[in-house]
């Protein structure tokens, strides 16, 4: 069997945030959200060529659709004069608020690190992966987050800012999607970046209640609550479920264990629960 290399990234549901330059003044963001224990695997094996396979599985693992590309994972991988034969694997929808950017790429270059045995830290992984999450505008905080676990508040930007992460968030998280909503395409655009900045609070939750509370605070005051969301989080609300809408992504997340059944009745429900760990190493195979 060729030699592989397969490691796992969390995904991160951001609940608010706030553009802010890092040290260096590259675009950045403090804010809050999720680890979640639902993300990319991401598997590599040697090439003289360069390949990316996107692959998006069923809850039982069978793949339902690829793509063959990706202009943020190849442009990584040239930053290092890699070639590789790469494919990721993930249950959730790209452009959907789950940090999929981010994660595939840290799972990715985690990947090739082993592979090559090129000793990158996580550190040097997470700064390449952040570089290339600014040059395409993909991101701004996945990145720092998925570095460990945990719900956080990231109180300063960037990849070695500030960050308080919290463990006590252990009922089940619960989703549900309405389609892409761009992170790009919002962050390009000048008026829906003064709400989003308008409606931030520098609050750093002490419970996973006050954590929905902050975020749905901000989904309110940040004009992306699209009729769909409303529905949905007003449904929520009537039954005192914490709830909010991912950020960025035309969906809702809530907590605790009656948010399935109320979610079910808007769309199918992805159900995970807050991480406690970031993106690892899982394996080598020959």
């Amino acid at each position: 069997m060729e030699k592989t290399a397969l490691t796992f990234c969390p995904g991160h549901i951001s609940g608010w945030f706030r553009q802010m330059p890092d040290g260096e003044g590259n675009p950045s963001s403090v804010g809050g959200g999720i680890v979640i224990s639902e993300g990319v695997f991401a598997e590599a094996k040697k090439s003289d060529e360069l390949s990316v396979k996107i692959c998006y599985v069923d809850r039982s693992g069978n793949v339902v659709a690829e793509v063959y590309g990706s202009k943020v994972i190849e442009y990584a991988m040239r930053s290092l004069d890699i070639t590789a034969d790469i494919t990721t694997r993930s249950i959730l929808p790209m452009s959907s608020g789950f940090g999929l950017s981010a994660a595939s790429l840290l799972a990715s270059l985690k990947a090739v690190s082993e592979l090559y045995g090129l000793k990158m830290s996580n550190e040097d992984i997470a700064k390449l992966a952040n570089l290339t999450e600014i040059h395409f505008k993909t991101g701004l905080g996945d990145v720092a987050a998925c570095m460990n676990g945990g719900y956080i508040c990231r109180r300063t930007p960037g990849i070695n800012g500030k960050i308080i992460r919290r463990y006590d968030m252990e009922k089940p998280i619960s989703t549900v999607t309405f389609g892409p909503l761009r992170t790009d395409t919002v962050l390009k655009d000048p008026k829906a970046m003064e709400r989003i900045n308008n409606a931030f609070r520098d609050e750093c939750p002490n419970s996973p209640e006050e954590f929905f509370r902050v975020a749905r605070d901000f989904a309110e005051n940040s004009g992306l609550i699209s009729d769909k969301v409303r529905a949905v989080l007003d449904e929520c609300a009537l039954r005192n479920i914490p709830a909010s809408m991912t950020m960025l992504g035309n969906g809702v997340f809530a907590y605790g264990e009656k948010a399935p059944g109320i979610l079910s009745k808007f769309g199918d429900v992805y159900l995970m629960k807050m991480s406690k760990n970031g993106f690892v190493y899982q394996s080598r195979k020959r």
